[in-house]
């Protein structure tokens, strides 16, 4: 299943590339998630933002995927700590997003 059916969004071709090329850094290629995580903060506070902006998106993603069950033993940890933060993020109101349903909310 890809991005685009999750979403209904559709995705360029270079944010396909890059997200491939991620995946392979990720899987291949990193020696640390702190230090790369680290690294990344070494680049212009503008494209610390962007990147940033990256982020939310991929946990807004896991955070839907946990609430529809889109998940397994493999991804379930990342998914519900995605849920979690991503639904105390719009309770605060740090984050608008009136579609996401809150399960401690209700």
């Amino acid at each position: 299943m890809d991005y685009q059916e999750l979403s209904g969004a559709t995705t360029s071709e270079r944010d396909k590339a890059f997200a491939l090329e991620f995946t392979n850094f990720v899987n291949g290629g990193m020696s640390s998630a702190d230090q790369t995580g680290r690294e990344m903060t070494r680049a212009h506070r503008y494209l610390q933002q962007q990147m940033f902006k990256v982020f939310i998106g991929f946990m807004r993603q896991l955070a839907y995927n946990y609430q529809k069950g889109r998940y397994d033993q493999h991804n379930e940890w990342a998914s519900k700590l995605a849920s979690e933060a991503y639904g105390h993020l719009v309770e605060s109101e740090l984050i608008y997003d009136p579609e996401f349903t809150n399960p401690k909310a209700e």
